[in-house]
């Protein structure tokens, strides 16, 4: 299995890519690069059994559906957004606010203006897979799937609050992910340290892992299950990052 991992921005000099053979003896970190294309992140994703992207896959129902009605000058239920708790619903994805009930984590909405770049380049590459018949799940499961690497970290026990701007804190996580996943970083391991773009996206291909194997939540509640499919869906990992090194077995991406 080879998984591949991007943390993604909207500028190519942030946008980080890594990806993992799992067939060796001992997984390997066979590529980790920093300033990456459109066109690197197809290349990896033809050939990769899974892959998981840092960005939102989509926008909030409620969100589009009110542009759409104030476009024709019927807005629905004006009074809502008067309120804090109804202006959330609009501007928060479910998955948004799961995570923050399930691991106290809160995202950047994809309506802010300082990720709409990012998901809007998501959206074209996500566009692009699925011209070349590239499986892309937005509700997650699939061979293109959304993931949140701080909701990983957290879920694996890896967390480390401050890691995006403290090297140390990036030394702890690889440490203990390297050695509970027995992976070899070969070269990278100092850029993994150095980057917290590269490690987001070290963490991302691990998640692919996670979620080929079944090891992960899938939208569960009625309201999830309505909007995963075209919000989008972060795919948190259940059980414990040590279970990445068993081998695949079953249907990939079906929970378990």
């Amino acid at each position: 299995m080879i998984t591949c991992g991007v943390d993604l921005s909207s500028q190519t000099a942030d946008t980080a890519i890594a990806v993992i053979d799992w067939d060796a003896s001992s997984p390997r970190l066979v590529q980790l690069d920093v300033g990456v294309d459109d066109e690197i992140i197809l290349d990896a994703a033809r050939r990769a059994d899974a892959v998981a992207i840092a960005a939102p896959f989509g926008w909030p129902d409620p969100f589009l559906e009110f542009i759409v009605s104030n476009r024709v000058g019927s807005v629905p239920n004006p009074r809502r957004v008067a309120t804090t708790s109804g202006r959330n619903r609009i501007m928060y994805r479910t998955t948004d606010q799961r995570l923050r009930e399930m691991l106290g984590l809160t995202l950047l909405p994809s309506t802010a203006s300082s990720l709409a770049a990012a998901t809007l380049r998501c959206v074209g590459i996500l566009a692009r897979m699925k011209e070349e018949g590239i499986e892309v799940s937005r509700a997650g499961g699939g061979r293109v799937v959304e993931a949140y690497p701080s909701a990983s970290l957290v879920a694996w026990g890896l967390d480390e609050p401050k890691y995006k701007t403290t090297p140390a804190a990036r030394v702890r996580i690889v440490e203990q992910a390297a050695r509970r996943v027995s992976l070899d970083l070969g070269d990278q391991r100092a850029t993994c340290m150095e980057s917290d773009d590269a490690l987001d996206a070290l963490v991302c291909a691990l998640t692919a892992r996670a979620v080929a194997l079944g090891l992960w939540r899938a939208p569960l509640d009625p309201d999830e299950v309505q909007h995963a499919p075209t919000e989008g869906w972060v795919c948190i990992p259940s059980g414990t990052i040590d279970q990445l090194r068993e081998s695949p077995a079953g249907t990939p991406g079906t929970p378990g």
